[in-house]
C-alpha cells in the first residue's frame, strides 16, 4: 500500500520512538511526533496526527501496545523464514511448516501469531485445519493447494501420471497400500478440482490424471513463487 507523504512521515517518527524499545502508546506517541514536528517544514495539527496514526492501526502498519512497526517486523530472521515459506506454500498448515523448517512448537506460534497480529498473513479452516496464505495473495481457490500438498494426494497422482489406460480404484488402492475409503475421499476431491477424470465403463470406472489441468496448477504455484523472489 502506498502512504502519503504526511503518513510516511508519521510512520517514520514512530518507528524512531519504537527503535527506542518504547512500547506503542497513543496518547505518548502524540506528544513525541509533535515535538518533531516543531524542527521540521509538515504542517499537522494534533487531530492531523491523531487521524493519522488510527489509520496506520487499521491498515496494520502498526500495532497498540506493541514494540514493533510492519516495517520491522519481518527482521527477525525465523520470522521471515516462516513469512516466506507460507507465501510459497499458500495453504500450508503447522505441521508442515514444523516439519519443512525444523522449528520447534512455541517459536512457530509466536512468529505466526506476530504476522496474523501485522496482517502480513491471513488464517483459514479447511479440513479442521488451519492453514495460512500470504494477505497480498489473490488465489482463486485456496482448497487446492492445501490437497495437493497432502502426501496422499501426491501419492495418487504420481502412480496416475505412468497410466494412459486409466485405473480402477481397487487396483490403486491396493498398489498404494492405502484404505479403500481414504482412496475415494482424495479422488473425490482430486476430481471435483478436475486434476482427475474418470470413464464410466460397464463392469468398472476408470480414473485418469488430468495432465493439462494438473500442469496448469503447478505453474501456477511457480508463478506464486516467482513473484516472492
Amino acid at each position: 500500500m502506498n502512504l502519503s507523504e504526511n503518513e510516511e512521515s508519521i510512520l517514520n517518527f514512530v518507528q524512531e520512538y519504537l527503535d527506542k524499545n518504547r512500547t506503542f502508546d497513543m496518547k505518548k506517541m502524540i506528544s513525541f511526533i509533535q515535538s518533531r514536528l516543531k524542527f521540521s517544514e509538515i504542517n499537522i495539527n494534533r487531530m492531523g496526527i491523531k487521524k493519522i496514526l488510527r489509520f496506520l492501526i487499521k491498515k496494520n502498519f502498526i500495532v497498540e501496545g506493541s514494540k514493533l512497526s510492519r516495517n520491522d517486523i519481518l527482521n527477525n530472521e525465523k520470522r521471515k523464514m516462516i513469512y516466506n515459506y507460507i507465501l510459497s506454500h499458500p495453504g500450508t498448515y503447522f505441521n508442515r511448516i514444523k516439519s519443512d523448517l525444523h522449528l520447534s512448537n512455541h517459536i512457530i506460534v509466536w512468529h505466526i501469531e506476530m504476522l496474523e497480529k501485522f496482517h502480513l498473513i491471513n488464517k483459514k479452516t479447511i479440513d479442521d485445519h488451519d492453514v495460512y496464505f500470504g494477505t497480498d495473495q489473490e488465489i482463486e481457490d485456496l482448497k487446492i493447494y492445501y490437497f495437493l500438498a497432502k502426501t496422499k494426494s501426491q501419492d495418487i497422482i504420481c502412480y496416475l501420471k505412468n497410466s494412459h489406460k486409466g485405473l480402477p480404484k481397487t487396483h490403486i488402492a491396493k498398489e498404494l497400500n492405502m484404505h479403500y475409503n481414504t482412496l475415494t475421499k482424495y479422488i473425490n476431491i482430486l476430481e471435483n478440482f478436475g486434476i482427475i477424470s474418470k470413464k464410466e465403463l460397464p463392469n468398472k470406472t476408470l480414473y485418469f490424471l488430468n495432465k493439462v489441468r494438473y500442469e496448469k496448477i503447478l505453474q501456477l504455484e511457480q508463478n506464486i513463487n516467482s513473484n516472492i523472489s
